[in-house]
């Protein structure tokens, strides 16, 4: 395999030198931050819209005079003409995380990119206005009219130029690019060397690597200087632990596992430690590059990869669930807010404390989040990390918060959490930091408690519309559902969590489990 220089390696994969302010492994070692593709994403779309509806205009307004543009003609249009170029850029891949973080602008593709958006676009109002005229639509049958002259051939050349000129002070007005995929590397020396080459050869940027762990090195020492902390000019990070850390912090996406064959216990003690965390995992399988490709992966790195886990509901996947989650929780809260009122009201007037009860629970990636409920117990008997669950008949349960626990009134404050981003509507049920399943703890009782927290936790799921829902005085109901939870993970779609949803509705009105 030919020679890389070390520190050409270093600026080929680590594609990014913005820093996080927070977390650290060593000194001179910060985390990387997730950059926010959906925002740039939907601000790169608009951005292109914008551009070219101005450009549209202009090259209309050097041939003719703007007064005489038909209003509702013209406006049509331009909303035609902005919708092919979202489309066609997206065709193109023009809109790929790569692109939306990366400095350098591929003005080929958007050329032919933009030529099929014109082209796409004219044709596009051709029909329309065609359509309109069997439908007695006058006003559209103008449109024809706009296209007449020599503005839209100009607006070729003009378009593309405006276009790639927004583009180019976009990418420098955002700063240095960030690390789309970032990526950390564990394994054996020579392993990690060979795959290191292989990502920087690669035609496309997969992966964008901030760091190494080298398994079974010394570990490092902040007071020992002489140790090494890089590795062919990445930082090495401390080890396994270090690693866990970084993921907790959500500053890993993937983890690429480099060991031998002859290492696969190793290797597959490494998986099961992290493959409970919301990252992608891959095993390199380390075979000359003349060698078959391995494409268990479904993407096309030119890299021999096989999958051993993946992120749930990432990509485009987590912006519908996302946006499920803003638009209902909204609509949710303007139609039941006079009842959550006098929800308020009654909780207020039948006993004394707060309205509102805050417990700790564990969230997304283990991290503890604070879900608001409309308080059920008195003040002074109230468990906050519900070190006893409840039971029938639980004397510390007002009267009101009996009736709302029964309904399951008591949860609408967590639409709240939902549209701060902590919890979804629909997800596995967060447990709060003390709770326990027959006497152990839950991650003793299921050892893969741990992996329903790749998502964000749900007002409801799948577990408690199948009646898994309750106390967990035996192990049988926390492996029940954690079961059910997992094959929610592993099934996600958005008919599912409609489902869920209406079936939620009924057992407002009919659960023997809720008290």
């Amino acid at each position: 395999m030919p020679s890389v220089a070390e520190p050409d390696i270093a600026i080929d994969i680590v594609a990014s030198t913005a820093r996080s302010p927070g977390a650290h492994d060593l000194p001179g070692h910060p985390f990387y931050p997730r950059p926010r593709l959906l925002a740039a994403t939907i601000a790169l779309i608009g951005l292109d819209a914008a551009v070219t509806v101005c450009a549209a205009l202009l090259c209309y307004g050097v041939f003719n005079p703007l007064h005489a543009l038909p209003g509702t003609a013209a406006a049509i249009g331009m909303a035609c003409l902005a919708a092919c170029v979202s489309l066609s850029f997206l065709e193109r891949g023009l809109y790929a995380p790569a692109d939306i973080v990366g400095r350098q602008l591929n003005w080929r593709k958007l050329a032919l990119a933009w030529v099929q958006a014109v082209d796409a676009g004219t044709l596009m109002i051709f029909c329309i206005a065609s359509l309109s005229g069997r439908f007695g639509v006058p006003a559209l049958t103008d449109m024809t009219e706009t296209l007449a002259g020599p503005w839209m051939p100009a607006l070729l050349p003009a378009g593309f130029a405006a276009v790639l000129a927004a583009r180019y002070l976009r990418t420098r007005a955002c700063g240095g690019p960030a690390a789309a995929n970032r990526t950390v590397i564990i394994g054996e020396h020579e392993s990690i060397r060979e795959l290191l080459h292989r990502i920087a050869a690669a035609p496309r940027r997969a992966f964008d690597v901030i760091g190494v762990v080298e398994h079974a090195a010394p570990s490092l020492d902040v007071a020992a200087p002489a140790v090494r902390r890089s590795f062919r000019g990445l930082p090495l990070f401390s080890g396994i632990d270090a690693l866990e850390r970084m993921i907790r912090q959500d500053a890993v996406d993937t983890v690429l596992v480099a060991l031998p064959w002859a290492e696969g216990e190793r290797a597959q003690a490494i998986i099961r430690r992290i493959s409970m965390a919301p990252i992608d995992v891959y095993i390199y399988a380390g075979m000359d590059g003349a060698g078959p490709k391995l494409r268990g992966t479904g993407s096309d790195f030119d890299l021999p990869l096989l999958m051993a886990c993946n992120r749930p509901i990432n990509g485009w996947r987590a912006s519908v669930k996302r946006a499920e989650d803003v638009i209902l929780s909204l609509g949710l809260l303007t139609f039941i807010s006079p009842v959550m009122l006098a929800i308020a009201i009654a909780v207020k007037a039948t006993s004394q404390g707060p309205v509102f009860f805050r417990q700790r629970r564990v969230g997304y990636n283990n991290r503890v989040i604070e879900v608001l409920k409309f308080r059920s117990m008195f003040t002074h008997l109230s468990d906050a990390d519900a070190t006893q669950q409840t039971f029938r008949g639980d004397k510390r349960i007002t009267p009101v918060g009996a009736w709302l626990r029964r309904t399951s009134l008591d949860e609408l404050p967590q639409l709240l959490n939902v549209l701060k981003g902590d919890m979804s509507l629909v997800g596995p049920r967060p447990h709060a930091l003390a709770t326990t399943a027959g006497g152990l703890a839950l991650e003793e009782a299921v050892p893969v408690y741990s992996s329903r927290h790749r998502v964000k936790p749900g007002i409801t799921g799948w577990a408690q519309v199948n009646g898994y829902r309750g106390a967990l005085d035996t192990v049988d109901k926390i492996v029940h559902r954690v079961n059910h939870d997992l094959y929610y993970i592993e099934n996600w779609s958005l008919g599912l969590d409609i489902k869920i949803l209406c079936q939620t509705v009924r057992l407002v009105f009919a659960d023997d489990n809720a008290f």
